[in-house]
């Protein structure tokens, strides 16, 4: 299960990371700036983001694996009109129908562990799933490099589809549906609205969400702006970027695979504390470093490096918190997670863009003022005590 979970989780990564080296050929097919092209990144968020608000509820309703394979239709029909595009504009709205469509992975996964799991059972799969989801960041770019090289920026989409109907075959042949009738019949969709509200003034909901969300949208900032300061900063080829790129991400991968681990000693509410406080510390190292005049290819390397595995910790720790308690709506709260999580995305990777012109210090600064705010909120707001 965890194994099918993770690749329906990548679908929404996969469509993220894989351009990410072929941005500047992209800029010139298209005879466009390199900022257009990004804010396709930024549209896709946003489709990420609204489409968890519908399908989290529709699942409830009418079941997870009905949603997947309507997910997963929009998600190749974008990708198919990117793949086809003629102009950045044209670009940027299909990136937003294949966003709306690769929003059915998170939500659509972490409903079903709920649906199956619970209690530290659970946050063993999410971390398992994360673990697995971890090679999404390392093969994507590189993958999407060598898909350039064949052929070019196009072909990347194209793969993109054919992983998308790869997914739905594994999906229909292995996981079985796991929101029982009884379920999806006493659920009313026409109390969503209501749900969402309820979800949003639950005090052992908003404050793991918000903590989560906002720490995690230095991870999307990362994303965003790495490639333009290693590649035009820094010079990397594109090769280049996407080993090192793929290094991180192996990084956030055996951090989820130590996350249990660290919740058996020192528990999971404590995990996020610490957590984020070093997250918070490895930045204000690295901005103190670039402020002082360095610039070391290696010593940014490493404290990003630093910074993302933390985000293997915190990540799937901040889901279990956020979501332990919503036993009734699991499908409604797993998608406003998620939507809360890439609506910080898309705020943050605008800001990424807009700052893009200082470099390496813009990026650790937006990434900073992330960890700063997560770190207070983990301190003051987030509850000492909780049934887990």
């Amino acid at each position: 299960m965890a194994l099918v979970l993770a690749a329906l989780c990548a679908i929404g990564p996969l469509g993220i990371d894989m351009y990410l080296p072929s941005i500047p050929d992209m800029a010139v097919s298209f005879g466009a700036a390199e900022g257009a092209v990004q804010f396709s990144l930024m549209t896709f968020f946003v489709g990420l983001m609204l489409g968890q608000l519908a399908y989290g509820p529709l699942s409830d309703k009418f079941g997870r694996k009905p949603m997947i394979y309507l997910g997963i239709a929009v998600f190749m029909a974008g990708s198919i009109g990117c793949a086809l595009a003629q102009s950045v504009q044209q670009l940027q709205a299909l990136r937003f129908v294949q966003g709306l469509g690769g929003s059915i992975g998170m939500v659509i996964a972490f409903a079903v562990v709920k649906d199956v799991f619970s209690g530290a059972a659970m946050g063993r799969m999410m971390s398992l799933i994360l673990a697995v989801l971890g090679l999404s960041p390392v093969v994507a770019p590189m993958v999407g490099n060598v898909l350039q090289g064949l052929g070019s920026w196009r072909a990347i989409f194209w793969a993109l589809t054919v992983y998308g109907a790869l997914t739905a075959l594994a999906i229909a042949l292995l996981l079985p549906e796991t929101r029982s009738a009884a379920d999806r019949k006493g659920f009313a969709l026409s109390r969503t609205l209501h749900n969402y509200r309820k979800i949003l003034c639950d005090g052992k909901f908003i404050p793991f969400a918000l903590a989560l969300c906002i720490g995690q949208a230095g991870f999307f900032a990362y994303i965003a702006g790495s490639a333009s300061v290693f590649i035009s900063q820094y010079a990397l080829t594109p090769t280049q970027f996407s080993l090192l790129f793929g290094v991180n991400a192996l990084g956030l991968m055996a951090a989820a695979i130590l996350n249990p681990r660290l919740h058996r000693r020192v528990g999971a509410l404590k995990a996020f504390r610490l957590v984020n406080s070093a997250y918070l510390v490895v930045l204000l190292l690295l901005m103190v470093y670039l402020l002082g005049g360095y610039s070391n290819l290696f010593v940014l390397s490493a404290g990003f490096f630093a910074t993302v595995s933390l985000l293997g910790f915190i990540m799937p720790t901040g889901s279990q918190l956020a979501l332990m308690q919503q036993r009734e709506h699991a499908g409604t709260a797993s998608a406003l997670l998620g939507s809360m999580q890439f609506g910080a995305g898309a705020i943050v990777t605008g800001i990424s863009g807009a700052m893009a012109f200082l470099g390496g210090i813009g990026l650790v600064l937006v990434m900073l003022a992330c960890a700063a705010i997560a770190a207070v909120m983990c301190w003051t707001v987030v509850p000492r005590k909780m049934d887990l």
